[in-house]
C-alpha cells in the first residue's frame, strides 16, 4: 500500500469526478418491504403486548397515510437520482441547534508516532509545515480532478467522489432556524476558487496564500517560514478580540451575532467571506496534551477564541505537537476523513523530510492579519460565550485505547467478519455493564450510489439479542454461546449487506417523514409509537458506531443520547483502536469503564473460540 497508487489517478482512472453521473441512482424499497424490516428490528425491544400494538399501527401506516407518503416520495425518485436530496443535510443535521463543539464535529487524533513522527514542542513547527504541505497535495488533487476514485473489488465497485468536494473551502451557515452548506470550492474544471489558508491562534485570524503565481502549491520550508513569523508574533504580541467565539455558541444566537456583524460593515462581509472560504484552516492552541486521548478530548474543546467551529475542515496544532484533524459533520461523512488521514500517514512515511535549509533563501510570503469591526453588543456576545462555555466544562468525554492483543487476521480465522465481529462485542460490553440491550446505529456506506452518504444498520438484531440472553444464562455451554456468537455475526453481516444494497430502514422512514413535512401533513402515528423511539428511532440510539475501516486512522463524535455511547474503530491486522465518548453529567455511562469490559469481552471471546476449536480437533 503506498500513497501514489492509492490516491493518484492513471490515465485509465480518468477524472475524479467523471464518473460520479454514471453511478446508479439512490434505491427506493417498496413500502412493504421496508415496514418488514421495521418491525423485525422492534422485536428485541417490546413484549408482546407492545408488539401487538406495533404491528397494529404499520398496518394502519402501510395501508393509509404511509402510502399516500410513499407515492409523493416515489414519483420524487423518478424525477431525481438521489431521492434524499439534501434532505438528510437539511432535516438530519441542520434544524438542529446546538453548539457544534462539542456536540456535531467529527474528531480524530493524527498519531504521528505512528509513521515516527516525534510528538514534541521541538518539532512542532517543522511538522506543522508538513502537515499544511500535505494537505495543499491532497487539495490540489482534488481540485485538478486527479485524485484516484475510490473503488473496491478489483475496481468492479467504483464510490462517488462528489462528498471530496466540500472538504475544502466549505462552510456550515448559521441560520435562525435553520442552517445550510456554503461550498466555495471549485475544481479546476469549474473555474478559479480560493487558494489560501487562514490561521487562527490566540484570539487572531491570519491568511496567506498557499500557491505560487504559476498555480503550484507551497513548499514545507516556505510554509515554515510563515509559520515562524506567525508564532513571533504571537509570543510576543497581546491576544486578539476572539471573534472565533461566537461561533461556538447555540446555531440561532450565532446566526444572530453573524447577521449583525455583517450589518455593521461591508469590510466585514468581505473578512467574513475570507473567513468561510479558505482552502483550509489551521487552529493553533496553546494547550499541551501528553497523548492521543488528551489530543482526542481537547479536539472538542479547547481554544475556542481560535477555532472557527462552522469550518468544514480543520488541522488543530497544539503547541507541543500533537495534531487532530477535525471536521464538520454534514459537509460529509467519516470516510472521507479517514481517506484524508491515511494520505496524511502516508506522506509523512513515504516523502522524505524536506531541506529545511532552504527556508533561509525563501521568498518572504506577504501575511494578512483579519479583523472585525466590532461594537460593544458583540465585544459583550464574545465575552458572554466565553463565560458559558467555561461554565460548561468538559461535558462530552472522549477517550482513546488500543486494544493489540488481535486484530482482524485472528477473527477471518475463525471465518468471522471483522467489523461485524467487533459489532456484536460492543454490543456485549454494554449488556454487560448495563444489564439491558441498547439500541444500536452503525452506518452503513452508500456511496456507491449517485450521491450516496450512509443508511443506518440496526445492528441489534434478533440474533444478537439471542446471543446476549444466552450470554447471561448461567445454564448455557461454552459450545452454546459460540454457536449463538456465530449466528449474531453472521446475521450482522447479512443484514449490513442488505442495507448497502439500498435495503435499508431508517433513511426510507426519514424520507417519509421528510415528504410529510414539508406537505405540512400531520406527522404519522409511526413515528408517536413507543417501540420507534426505544429501538433507536428519530435519533435515540443508545450505541452510536461506526468503523473508519482497516487502517489505525479512528475518531469520533458525541453520542446520539444523554446516557448513550459513541463507540468508533478502526480495525488493522493485528490491532483495534478505539475512540469513545459519553457524556459527563450521566449517572449511568463511563466511556472509560466501557473501554476495560470491551477488551476483556475480546479476551474472552478468543479463549471460547480458540478452546472450541481445540477440542472440535481433539
Amino acid at each position: 500500500m503506498d500513497r501514489e497508487s492509492l490516491f493518484v489517478a492513471t490515465k485509465d482512472d480518468g477524472d475524479t469526478y467523471a464518473f460520479d453521473e454514471t453511478l446508479p441512482a439512490l434505491p427506493l424499497p417498496e413500502l412493504s418491504d421496508t415496514m418488514q424490516r421495521y418491525y423485525a428490528s422492534l422485536v428485541p425491544f417490546g413484549t408482546a403486548e407492545e408488539l401487538a400494538q406495533s404491528r397494529s399501527i404499520i398496518e394502519q401506516f402501510q395501508n393509509g397515510v404511509g402510502a399516500e407518503l410513499h407515492a409523493k416520495l416515489k414519483e420524487r425518485a423518478s424525477k431525481m437520482k438521489n431521492w434524499l436530496g439534501t434532505w438528510w443535510e437539511d432535516y438530519g443535521y441542520h434544524l438542529l441547534r446546538l453548539p457544534l463543539l462539542p456536540y456535531q464535529i467529527m474528531a480524530m487524533p493524527c498519531q504521528m508516532n505512528l509513521v515516527d513522527i516525534p510528538e514534541t514542542s521541538d518539532y512542532m513547527l517543522k511538522t506543522l509545515a508538513r502537515q499544511i504541505h500535505h494537505t495543499l497535495e491532497f487539495w490540489d488533487l482534488t481540485r485538478k480532478g486527479t485524485m484516484k476514485p475510490l473503488s473496491s473489488n478489483g475496481g468492479k465497485i467504483k464510490y462517488s467522489s462528489a462528498l471530496y468536494k466540500h472538504f475544502f473551502s466549505t462552510t456550515r451557515v448559521p441560520g435562525l432556524e435553520q442552517d445550510h452548506i456554503e461550498k466555495h470550492f471549485l475544481s479546476k474544471n469549474e473555474g478559479n476558487g480560493p487558494n489560501h489558508i487562514l490561521i487562527g491562534a490566540k484570539g487572531r485570524q491570519f491568511s496567506f496564500s498557499c500557491v505560487h503565481e504559476d498555480d503550484s502549491i507551497l513548499t514545507a520550508p516556505e510554509i515554515l517560514v510563515n509559520l515562524q513569523r506567525l508564532r513571533s508574533i504571537l509570543d510576543y504580541e497581546a491576544e486578539g478580540d476572539g471573534v472565533s467565539a461566537l461561533t461556538h455558541d447555540d446555531r440561532t444566537n450565532w446566526a444572530k451575532n453573524r447577521n449583525h456583524l455583517c450589518e455593521i460593515s461591508e469590510e466585514n462581509k468581505r473578512t467574513l467571506l475570507s473567513v468561510e472560504s479558505s482552502v483550509m484552516v489551521l487552529c493553533w492552541d496553546e494547550h499541551c496534551p501528553n497523548d492521543a486521548e488528551q489530543a482526542s478530548q481537547l479536539s472538542i474543546y479547547g481554544d475556542y477564541h481560535s477555532r472557527w467551529a462552522d469550518r468544514s475542515s480543520c488541522l488543530v496544532a497544539f503547541k507541543n505537537g500533537h495534531f487532530v484533524y477535525t471536521g464538520e459533520h454534514s459537509c460529509y461523512d467519516g470516510t472521507i476523513s479517514a481517506s484524508f488521514a491515511t494520505f496524511m500517514q502516508l506522506s509523512f512515511f513515504e516523502v522524505p523530510e524536506p531541506d529545511w535549509s532552504e527556508a533561509h533563501s525563501t521568498k518572504v510570503l506577504p501575511i494578512e492579519e483579519l479583523k472585525f469591526q466590532l461594537d460593544d453588543t458583540l465585544k459583550s456576545e464574545i465575552k458572554r460565550v466565553l463565560k458559558e462555555v467555561e461554565e460548561r466544562g468538559i461535558d462530552v468525554t472522549a477517550t482513546f485505547t488500543v486494544f493489540d492483543d488481535y486484530g482482524k487476521e485472528f477473527m477471518k480465522s475463525m471465518k468471522l467478519h471483522p467489523d461485524s465481529f467487533v459489532q456484536v462485542i460492543l454490543q456485549w460490553t454494554y449488556y454487560q455493564m448495563h444489564k439491558e440491550i441498547a439500541p444500536t446505529y452503525e452506518t452503513a456506506l452508500m456511496r456507491h450510489f449517485y450521491n450516496g452518504r450512509t443508511e443506518t444498520l440496526r445492528s441489534c438484531t434478533s440474533a444478537v439479542h439471542d446471543f446476549l440472553k444466552a450470554s447471561s444464562n448461567t445454564s448455557t455451554t461454552d459450545a452454546q454461546l459460540i454457536k449463538a456468537f456465530r449466528a449474531a455475526v453472521n446475521e450482522h453481516r447479512h443484514m449490513m449487506d442488505e442495507a448497502r444494497k439500498g435495503n435499508g430502514i431508517d433513511r426510507h422512514l426519514f424520507g417519509l417523514w421528510c415528504v410529510a413535512y414539508e406537505n405540512k401533513l400531520d406527522i404519522p402515528a409511526l413515528y408517536d409509537d413507543p417501540l420507534y423511539a426505544k429501538s433507536g428511532g428519530g435519533g435515540n440510539f443508545v450505541l452510536s458506531t461506526s468503523t473508519l475501516g482497516f487502517t489505525p486512522n479512528v475518531g469520533f463524535v458525541a453520542p446520539m443520547t444523554f446516557d448513550g455511547y459513541g463507540v468508533f474503530y478502526a480495525i488493522t491486522s493485528d490491532a483495534i483502536y478505539i475512540n469513545s465518548t459519553a457524556y459527563r453529567d450521566s449517572i449511568k455511562t463511563s466511556a472509560r469503564k466501557y473501554n476495560i469490559i470491551f477488551k476483556e469481552s475480546f479476551r474472552r471471546m478468543r479463549k471460547l473460540l480458540e478452546q472450541l476449536k481445540t477440542d472440535s480437533n481433539l
